[in-house]
């Protein structure tokens, strides 16, 4: 008689209720360490015979697994990602991978020997419409990209433990550095601290890159309007990618957005068209990818190099923004 396999999922609150019901649709036996009793009482109806929830990390070696996704507060995550590093697991971890940068670094020094599968949760990588902005630049669709930015802003929900450029740009870091293959110079971060005097709840990163592009970042947890748009701005086209609108709109771009007339540079605003994409489920394709990296033992796009990357430009953000505030 062969020994049922699970896969573990640390922490099923809001995001993790979401990773388990994908979980569950992949037909996957999942072990939920969570020691929150509401939550324990909120899964009930969601469990099935296939599914064990404990309150103590130790319970589950008990069981037969490979495989974890950390989807615990970001507090926790440093913890936790050392707890299955040593049972020499493959690890998924959602966004932010840690708080504190120091973290990042011991982590990564860890990988560098580690022969599992490390994933971290950048889910834009898995979602049709920035696969086709990523396949667009490939065509030179863009031609010289002149800026790109992003916002991402909505009402909540609040953290204690994390600010709002932890929380939220994660995202938008790993969609620029896609398309742009390089690493840019953090020229400027400014924020807020509205609700408390710990925690961020607004910022704008600003980047400058090596050829002489700038971008920024602006994400806002206390915004009466949910936004979430990424905007390239090239000589060729200029894109709107907003995530908000429904499949048929999330891509929008203007066909040669400037022109030359009587000596300077007039915009062009009357040619706006939509790019067909398929919809898909960004989450369920995430968890296959990180499943299927684990299984075939492949590198994943959003690997500890490229999360090295992304933190240590938020942790420069941070700096600046803390030398900002003293001012």
């Amino acid at each position: 008689m062969s020994v049922k396999k699970y896969i573990v999922l640390v922490g099923a609150g809001y995001w993790g209720s979401k990773i388990f019901e994908k979980l569950l649709k992949l037909k996957q036996n999942v072990i939920i360490f969570d020691k929150d009793i509401n939550i324990h009482k909120n899964l009930k109806n969601k469990i099935n015979s296939n599914t064990i929830i404990v309150n103590n990390l130790n319970k589950i070696n008990n069981f037969d697994f490979d495989s974890v996704v950390i989807s615990s507060p970001a507090q926790f995550h440093f913890e936790h990602i050392k707890f299955f590093m040593k049972l020499n697991k493959n690890i998924f971890v959602e966004k932010p991978l840690c708080i504190n940068f120091n973290h990042i670094k011991y982590i990564k020094k860890k990988l560098i020997n580690y022969k599992k599968t490390f994933m971290v949760g950048h889910i834009m990588h898995h979602h049709n419409a920035f696969k086709k902005i990523l396949y667009l630049k490939r065509k030179n669709f863009f031609g010289k990209i002149l800026y790109i930015y992003s916002s991402r802003l909505s009402f909540g929900k609040l953290r204690k433990h994390e600010n709002i450029l932890s929380s939220f740009a994660p995202h938008d870091l790993s969609m620029i550095l896609s398309i742009m293959k390089s690493k840019p110079t953090i020229t400027n971060c400014s924020g807020s601290k509205i609700l408390s005097k710990k925690v961020y709840d607004n910022s704008i990163i600003n980047m400058k890159f090596k050829n002489k592009i700038n971008s920024h970042i602006f994400v806002n947890w206390l915004s009466p309007f949910k936004e979430q748009k990424f905007v390239i701005v090239g000589n060729k086209n200029m894109l709107v990618f907003d995530d908000t609108q429904d499949w048929n709109n999330k891509l929008m771009f203007i066909k040669k957005p400037l022109f030359y007339q009587n000596k300077s540079y007039v915009l062009n605003s009357k040619k706006i068209s939509y790019i067909k994409i398929n919809k898909n489920d960004a989450l369920l394709d995430e968890i296959k990818y990180f499943l299927s990296c684990s299984k075939y033992k492949k590198k994943p796009i959003s690997n500890i190099d490229e999360s090295f990357q992304i933190y240590g430009l938020l942790d420069q953000a941070i700096k600046k923004l803390k030398i900002n505030e003293k001012k």
